[in-house]
């Protein structure tokens, strides 16, 4: 389709464009004759300074006036391309407009769509990872119950073996006789007993506080590996539909624009201002003081030109 010719029509050819000798002969014999001029001291000199502006001015305006007529039936041709082009794809443009609205109203559905199932991925990764961390605090809570237990019963344990020894310690001191002295060493044995048992009761229970928390570890292990699986599940980015070919990105649509309060707010979006040159010169005329403008009193000087020879030959 790219190779189909749209405008059937024969490609102008234009003709070389040269500038009359002539008129560059009288170029040539203005400017040699206003270089004669420095200085205007005098009406002589002013005649012959107007004399040679005027001179200049008609060959400025000849040239200008020559160049547009020359160009106009090049631009009236590229008028009537533009013209022919915009009477035919007007429908074209307005089926265009139709499609891309349908085009945006899915997009936008689509976009809403992407946010939705977003914020719903969001809850429920913070509800993975608040059923992770209550998961944790209980493993870690029984772990340090188990342990805070174990710890009050070997105080316990250990407060009955230190009495037991020292009560077998006092009757061994108070004994007299043989028969007290009986009742102290049997005192003795069993609390040497009592510190063995405890000992080994202590032994079993370190036994199993340490396979408690080798469970408690693996425990552990196995919730952050199941918080870790759901969450790459459900850590998926969600994608918009979109047909081949098709871009989408966002943009703003500027509505309405305070300048003053924006220029006043941020100076640096401020690229360009633009003054009204007409009233300020009447404003000026008028003797009126503007703040902020400088501005001197000037002349401007015309001159009425006479015949204009063609210059431009095709």
């Amino acid at each position: 389709m790219s190779d189909l010719a749209i405008i059937l029509s024969e490609r102008p050819t234009l003709a070389p464009v040269q500038i009359n000798p002539v008129a560059l002969q009288l170029r040539d014999a203005a400017l040699s004759a206003s270089a004669l001029i420095g200085a205007v001291k005098n009406a002589e000199q002013n005649n012959a300074c107007v004399t040679a502006r005027k001179d200049i001015r008609n060959l400025l305006s000849l040239f200008e006036s020559q160049r547009k007529k020359f160009k106009e039936p090049i631009l009236e041709q590229g008028r009537q391309i533009d013209r022919a082009v915009e009477s035919e794809i007007v429908e074209l443009e307005k089926e265009s407009g139709r499609l891309e609205m349908l085009e945006k109203d899915f997009i936008r559905a689509e976009m809403r769509r992407k946010q939705e199932e977003e914020e719903l991925q969001r809850r429920e990764l913070a509800r993975i990872q608040a059923e992770k961390d209550a998961e944790l605090k209980r493993i870690a809570d029984e772990q340090r119950e188990r342990e805070e237990a174990a710890r009050r019963i070997q105080e316990e344990d250990a407060r009955k073996v230190r009495e037991a020894a020292a009560a077998a310690a006092k009757l061994a001191a108070e004994a007299t006789n043989k028969k007290q002295r009986e009742a102290a060493e049997v005192a003795r044995v069993e609390s040497e007993r009592l510190a063995e048992a405890t000992r080994i009761e202590w032994d079993r229970m370190d036994a199993v506080l340490k396979a408690e928390c080798e469970r408690a570890a693996a425990a552990t292990q196995r919730v952050e590996e199941a918080a870790s699986n759901a969450t790459y599940v459900e850590s998926r980015p969600v994608e918009i539909t979109r047909a081949k070919g098709q871009t989408v990105r966002k943009k703003w649509v500027i509505e309405q624009i305070n300048d003053f309060q924006l220029m006043k707010a941020r100076p640096d979006l401020v690229r360009k201002i633009e003054w009204d040159m007409i009233a300020i010169n009447q404003a000026l005329a008028e003797g009126v003081k503007l703040p902020g403008v400088t501005a001197r009193e000037d002349i401007s000087i015309g001159t009425r030109g006479g015949n204009r020879p063609a210059i431009i030959e095709v």
